[in-house]
C-alpha cells in the first residue's frame, strides 16, 4: 500500500524519491544548497537535511557529503542513537529497522525541520507540511478545538498535540516508531535532562573557552554552507556574535545584513547595528518599520500549518526583506536568536538559589545573591527567600505555574484547558534539575518556535540554536553563564576583542511593542468586525463581552498587557477560518 501511495505522490508534482522499499516510500523536493539527502547503507533508510560531524576536530567545516559506511551501520545498529553522537545539524531520519518490519522516525533536537505524522487509510504519513497532505488528498482537516484553546492560554507552546485531529506532531530528540497495524510509539533519544546528568566539570575560564569555541564551530559550519547570507542585525549581543563569527568564517560567504528600527527610541539600534556591521566590514540596509496602510488583519500569511503558533505576521519589514532576498539572489537568511535562551538573559533570583544547591552554604554564596539581587533588581531579602526555598530545601519548580489564561477565553474554555495540550515532556523528565536549569529547559523548548518563519525563498537559520550549543550551556551552571551582575556574562567575556566593546556592554534591549500597539488601535474597527462575528465566539471559545470590552481604545491604553491577548485571538481566528474554507 505505502509503494501504492508513494506512486501517487511522486505524480502529483516535483517529487523526488529519496528512498523506497516495500514497506517504506519517501519522497522529498528540497532544494536549497544545505539541503542532502543521506542515504543510509543496507537499506536502513534515509536522512533529510543538514548533517555536520559532531567531532571538534570537524573544525567548522560545510554541510558533510554524506554518511560513511562505518557510521551508517552504528546508526543501523542504535537504532538511529549514534546520530545524535556522531552528528549534529537540522535533519529527520526515517529509519527501516530491522528493515521491513516498522519505520522510526527521528528529528533532531533543534526542531529545525518539521515532521507530522497522520494516517491515511492503512498508511502512516509522515510530511513536513500539512498543507501538502491535505492538497495531495491524504488529509481531512477537521480543527481539534482544546489545541485552539490551549494555544489562547500559553500562545509559545510546543507540543505532540497539533491544531488537527489525527495529526501528531514529532517532538525535537523524539523517535516515533511506526507500523502498519499499530498505533505509533516514542521514545525520547535526547533530553535536557540527561544532558545534564552527563555534564562535565569546568571552571568558569575552561567554560568561557569551550563556549567561544563551540559558538564559531557552529556559526562556521552554517556559514560554509551557503554562498550568500541575509543577517538580520538587531544591534545587540547575540546577532552581533553570529557576525563576527561568520566574518571569521573561511572561505568567508558574501554577506549583507538587515536592520529594522522604528521612529521610537526604544526601537531604534542602528548606532550599535553599525558598529557590529562596520568590525565585520559587512553592508548593511536600515529598513523603517512603518505604520503600515492595511489593517492588521491583512497581514497574515495566508499559508495552512498544523497549529495557530504557526501562523506567520508578515508587516512590511518581511516585503522589504524579499525584496533584499531576491534583488541579492540571497540563499539564507541569518540571526542571532536563542541567545537569550542559552546564555542566561533571564534575569531571575534562581541563579542565585542553583549556587546555593550546587555548593551549599559558603562564604562566596552571599556576593552571588548581591550579584543575583542586582541583575534582577530586587532586594537581597528578596532573592535570600529563593535561596532557602528552592536552593537549600529544595522546593519543587515548575515554570507553567507563572502562565495566566487569556481574560478574552470564555468561563467553558477555561475550564476545559488541558495541561497536556501546553506541557511539554523535557519538562517533566526534568525534575530533579535545579530550578534555574528547569527554567532554562523551557526556554530552549521555546526557541523551537522561532523557525515557524516561513522559508519559501531563503533557508532560515538560526546558528546558536545549535545541538553542540545548547549541551554546553546546559552543562556551564547558571551562576557561571551569567555572574557579577550582568546578563549574559560568560559570553560576552568570550567574545571580548571579536565584538565591539559598546555592543557587549549594553544590558539594555531595543523594543518594538509601540508599533504593535498603535497597529493594532489604527485597526480596531476592521478587528471588532473580524472577531466579534468570528469563528470562535461562534464555538463558544472566546467570551464575547469580554471581547468587546477589550476591544475599545480606551480600554487598550488603560490595560497594554491585553494586547498579546487580542493579536493571540486574531492569529487563532484567522487560522481557524484557513482551515475551515479548505474544509469547504
Amino acid at each position: 500500500m505505502a509503494e501504492v501511495v508513494g506512486r501517487h505522490l511522486a505524480d502529483q508534482g516535483s517529487w523526488d524519491t529519496a528512498f523506497r522499499s516495500e514497506t517504506l516510500v519517501v519522497l522529498h523536493n528540497g532544494t536549497t544548497p544545505a539541503w542532502r539527502v543521506y542515504s543510509l547503507h543496507r537499506a536502513a533508510g534515509v536522512v533529510l537535511g543538514t548533517l555536520f560531524g559532531h567531532s571538534e576536530n570537524s573544525g567548522g567545516n560545510g554541510p558533510l557529503p554524506c554518511i560513511g559506511e562505518a557510521d551508517s551501520e552504528r546508526i543501523r545498529a542504535s537504532e538511529g542513537r549514534y546520530l545524535l553522537e556522531g552528528f549534529w545539524g537540522r535533519y529527520v531520519a526515517l529509519l527501516e529497522l530491522p528493515a521491513g518490519a516498522k519505520t522510526r522516525i527521528l528529528r533532531d533536537p533543534s526542531g529545525a525541520v518539521p515532521c507530522f505524522v497522520l494516517r491515511f487509510g492503512d498508511v502512516q504519513v509522515a510530511c513536513s507540511h500539512v498543507d501538502d497532505a491535505a492538497r495531495l488528498g491524504l488529509l481531512e482537516p477537521r480543527i481539534d478545538w482544546d489545541h485552539v484553546v490551549a494555544y489562547l492560554h500559553f500562545n509559545h507552546m510546543v507540543t505532540s498535540h497539533t491544531g488537527l485531529a489525527g495529526v501528531r506532531q514529532v517532538q525535537a530528540g523524539e523517535c516515533v516508531t511506526l507500523a502498519s497495524d499499530e498505533s505509533p510509539s516514542s521514545e525520547y533519544y535526547w533530553t535536557p535532562g540527561l544532558v545534564y546528568r552527563q555534564r562535565e566539570r569546568r571552571d568558569r575560564q575552561s567554560a568561557m573557552c569551550a563556549l567561544r569555541s563551540v559558538i564559531q564551530r557552529c556559526v562556521s559550519s552554517w556559514g560554509r554552507s551557503y554562498g550568500s547570507i541575509l543577517h538580520q542585525l538587531s544591534g545587540g549581543l547575540d546577532s552581533a556574535i553570529v557576525l563576527a563569527c561568520l566574518h571569521r568564517c573561511q572561505p568567508s560567504p558574501y554577506i549583507v545584513c538587515e536592520n529594522h528600527y522604528t521612529p521610537a527610541a526604544m526601537g531604534d539600534e542602528r548606532a550599535f547595528a553599525r558598529l557590529a556591521a562596520r568590525n565585520a566590514c559587512a553592508e548593511l540596509i536600515e529598513l523603517p518599520i512603518k505604520p503600515p496602510a492595511e489593517p492588521i488583519t491583512r497581514m497574515f500569511e495566508p499559508r495552512l500549518v498544523a497549529s495557530p503558533t504557526l501562523v506567520a505576521f508578515v508587516p512590511e519589514t518581511a516585503t522589504a526583506r524579499r525584496h533584499v532576498i531576491e534583488e541579492r539572489r540571497i540563499e539564507a537568511v541569518f540571526s542571532g536568536q536563542g541567545g537569550d535562551h542559552f546564555f542566561q538573559g533571564v534575569r531571575t533570583p534562581l541563579i542565585a538559589a542553583d549556587y546555593a544547591r550546587c555548593t551549599g552554604i559558603r562564604k562566596e554564596l552571599l556576593g552571588v545573591m548581591s550579584d543575583t539581587a542586582r541583575l534582577t533588581r530586587r532586594s537581597v531579602w528578596s532573592v535570600l527567600g529563593s535561596v532557602i526555598g528552592h536552593g537549600l530545601l529544595r522546593w519543587p519548580y515548575d515554570p507553567y505555574d507563572a502562565l495566566r489564561p487569556s481574560p478574552l477565553l470564555s468561563p467553558s474554555a477555561r475550564g476545559a484547558i488541558d495541561a497536556c495540550c501546553i506541557r511539554h515532556p523535557w519538562i517533566d523528565t526534568a525534575s530533579d534539575l535545579p530550578a534555574c536549569k528547569r527554567l532554562q529547559v523551557f526556554n530552549i523548548i521555546d526557541t523551537q518556535n522561532f523557525y515557524r518563519i516561513p522559508a519559501d525563498r531563503a533557508d532560515i537559520v538560526h546558528p546558536l540554536i545549535a545541538q553542540p550549543v545548547i549541551e554546553l550551556c546546559l552543562q556551564i551552571p547558571s551562576y557561571d553563564l551569567s555572574y557579577g551582575g550582568i546578563d549574559r556574562a560568560l559570553v560576552r567575556e568570550a567574545f571580548a576583542g571579536l565584538v565591539a566593546p559598546e555592543i557587549l556592554s549594553r544590558t539594555q534591549k531595543g523594543a518594538t511593542t509601540g508599533y504593535f500597539s498603535a497597529l493594532l488601535i489604527r485597526s480596531l474597527v476592521t478587528v471588532r468586525e473580524f472577531l466579534l462575528n468570528g469563528l470562535l465566539i461562534a464555538e463558544g471559545v472566546l467570551d464575547r463581552r469580554q471581547t468587546e470590552s477589550a476591544l475599545q481604545e480606551p480600554s487598550l491604553l488603560r490595560r497594554p498587557e491585553q494586547i498579546p491577548s487580542v493579536l493571540d485571538a486574531i492569529t487563532a481566528e484567522f487560522w481557524v477560518r484557513g482551515w475551515t474554507s479548505q474544509a469547504r
